[in-house]
């Protein structure tokens, strides 16, 4: 009998059934487990209630929400009856919900709340293929009475009902699937263009699973959290595809507010965030390392170089000595664990991290603190490629290829590649593009990197965005970018360079949280936290970030000017991906006057911003942004 996702819940149902939690979810502080029985019969009611509402093979179901239960249920509902799931992202603005369901040709909407109905109801008209949103959060809803809106639990209820006058329908509809049905069509993040959607056939997400374990391995015992962007492939493949394939439990948080306290309650033994919510947990660390009081700043200072040599100690491949190990014990006992304790990472064997490269420094940090991070790369056109193993990790790298065939290799013009054969299954309706995209049977990824001896792959950015200098050496921004972002004053970062000299240059956002608490502890006055960024203190504070920055990088791409931002990038504003990628070329062309200023000598650029009142008149405001140099 072939794989698919149904028929792996069908058997864990059958091993398990009410013995084993396969899902829990907090609500109103009370954690609620729910068996392998529970999810059996979610899925079943719910797939019957779209088949009774003329639900047809190769139909499409949106979801629209934050992670829940009730969006995977419905996901492996759509599957079993024959169907396929796309996500969106919750974040997403009416606009890119009515591209993303409209493109998809999806017929049923399962949605959160409010929040997302009242998106698809400025929408509705535009999606003349939409039948059905089921929502399952109920609050704010209840003066709603539009007749394609139905609450969840009532639509359970119709499965219910369906169910007394065709039994067997759904174990028939099981059992009709097949490994080349089509389970999932996943939306690129949109870096270059309009998102694309990637469909994913149940043999192709089944592989890509067992590809996985094969860098991080779970069993049935092992807790996963289930919180970043359930439209995001390596959530899909680390949440929903490990529950599936080896048994394990997903965990949902109650409120992204909540995740720190639930994770101290539920003690996942993995977790897996992308590189920004890394690059955040390390700012609150070492924030809250600063803000200490002085005995406590004292053992970091004592403790921390002992995790650090063991981090190192691991990327030599040495075994620490018996006083090395019994001083770390130590050193974990007074530092690493209560520091572990206090953001729920005490029993995580496995940390990942994925979307934008997180830097060596981030990674020697938390290998540091006793968490085995480790960096995955991964597309959504292609699962997992690479993974670093807990006895082989170089910081710089991104590991060796995963699985027993998947093969990758370098173009003669720095390009990764991969075997067309362990790919997706084509672009919804661009066929043309993803032909575009295979050559000779591989796979061009747009990115650059290099392959080492011992088969660890180097990325170094996108293709695209490798910047060549004056004196035609050429250097990767994210590299830059990342090793900025260790900083607990930077958030965001986007290097420059320009062809015709050899300046590089910075474009930051400051973690406005942490940089403001520093400046109140000097007492330094500012009127609002946008202005603050400007403020000569805080320009040398960070001039004093670049500086580090700089020392750990090739004399002629160290950033030698920089500005701050006054605000943060927003995917709101098409600035970053839903994924939290910079759009490099979007905000190039937005900040090009800034550019210019910083390239053309200046010392200062006065922003002007256009407002519009209540009224509808409009106005326009004058604001300063300094140029600073960085020197030596």
């Amino acid at each position: 009998m072939g794989e698919t996702l149904p028929k792996l819940l069908l058997a864990n149902y059958q091993r398990w059934g009410d013995t084993k939690v396969a899902m829990r979810r907090k609500a109103f502080g009370i954690w609620k487990e729910y068996t392998w029985q529970d999810i059996y019969e979610k899925v079943k009611y719910f797939a019957l209630a779209l088949l009774s509402n003329g639900f047809e093979p190769g139909d499409k179901i949106a979801t629209l929400g934050d992670n829940a239960p009730e969006l995977f249920w419905a996901e492996l509902a759509a599957q079993a009856a024959g169907g396929t799931m796309t996500g969106i992202f919750s974040d997403c603005l009416a606009d890119e919900v009515k591209y993303q369901a409209g493109h998809a040709d999806a017929r049923f909407i399962v949605a959160e709340d409010q929040e997302q109905v009242d998106k698809i109801i400025k929408i509705e008209n535009e999606l003349p293929l939409l039948k059905k949103v089921i929502y399952w959060d109920p609050k704010g809803l209840k003066g709603y009475d539009a007749p394609w809106l139905i609450s969840y639990n009532d639509f359970l209820q119709q499965g219910k009902d369906y169910e007394e006058s065709h039994p067997g329908l759904f174990e028939q509809r099981v059992a009709e699937t097949k490994p080349e049905d089509e389970a999932l069509i996943l939306y690129t993040s949109g870096t270059t263009g309009l998102p694309k959607g990637v469909i994913i056939k149940h043999e192709t997400f089944i592989r890509w699973t067992k590809e996985m374990l094969d860098v991080v391995p779970l069993s049935e015992d092992d807790n996963s959290l289930s919180f970043t962007l359930p439209g995001w492939i390596v959530e899909q493949i680390f949440g929903l595809g490990t529950m599936l394939v080896v048994g394990g439990a997903m965990n949902f948080p109650e409120e992204p507010e909540t995740v720190e306290a639930d994770l101290r309650e539920i003690a996942p033994s993995v977790i897996v965030y992308p590189s920004r919510l890394w690059e955040r947990l390390n700012s609150e660390i070492q924030a809250r390392i600063s803000d200490s009081s002085f005995i406590k700043r004292m053992a970091y200072n004592l403790f921390a170089p002992v995790g650090y040599e063991f981090a190192d100690l691991t990327v030599q491949k040495k075994k620490p000595g018996l006083v090395a190990r019994a001083i770390y014990a130590v050193a974990n006992l007074m530092l690493f664990r209560p520091l572990k304790d206090k953001h729920g990472l005490t029993n995580v064997k496995h940390g990942v991290t994925s979307g934008a490269i997180l830097s060596p420094d981030m990674l020697r940090f938390f290998r540091a603190m006793g968490i085995k991070l480790k960096q995955i790369y991964a597309l959504t056109e292609t699962g997992v490629i690479t993974g670093q193993r807990d006895d082989d990790i170089e910081f710089e790298s991104l590991g060796a290829p995963v699985g027993e065939a998947k093969r990758v290799r370098i173009s003669e013009d720095g390009e990764v590649l991969i075997d067309a054969a362990y790919c997706c299954d084509g672009y919804y309706k661009n066929d043309e593009a993803y032909q575009d995209l295979i050559r000779d049977g591989w796979f061009h990824t747009g990115d650059a990197g290099y392959i080492q001896d011992d088969g660890q792959l180097i990325y170094l950015d996108r293709m695209a965005d490798l910047k060549t200098l004056a004196s035609g050496s050429r250097f990767s921004p994210q590299h830059i970018e990342s090793r900025l972002k260790f900083s607990p004053y930077i958030l965001d970062a986007m290097v420059l360079a320009a062809d015709e000299n050899d300046l590089v240059a910075a474009i930051l956002n400051l973690n406005l949280g942490t940089v403001g608490k520093w400046a109140g502890d000097r007492k330094i006055p500012y009127s609002a936290a946008a202005d603050l960024s400007q403020h000569p203190e805080v320009c040398e504070l960070i001039r004093q970030e670049v500086v580090k920055v700089n020392r750990s990088l090739p004399a002629g791409s160290r950033v030698k000017k920089f500005v701050n931002l006054r605000k943060e990038f927003d995917p709101d504003e098409a600035e970053l991906t839903r994924t939290r990628k910079i759009r490099r070329a979007f905000l190039e062309c937005r900040y090009a006057n800034l550019i210019d200023a910083i390239y053309g000598g200046k010392e200062e650029f006065v922003e002007k911003t256009t407002i519009t009142y209540q009224d509808g008149s409009q106005g326009t405001i004058e604001s300063v942004i300094k140029v600073n140099t960085v020197g030596d």
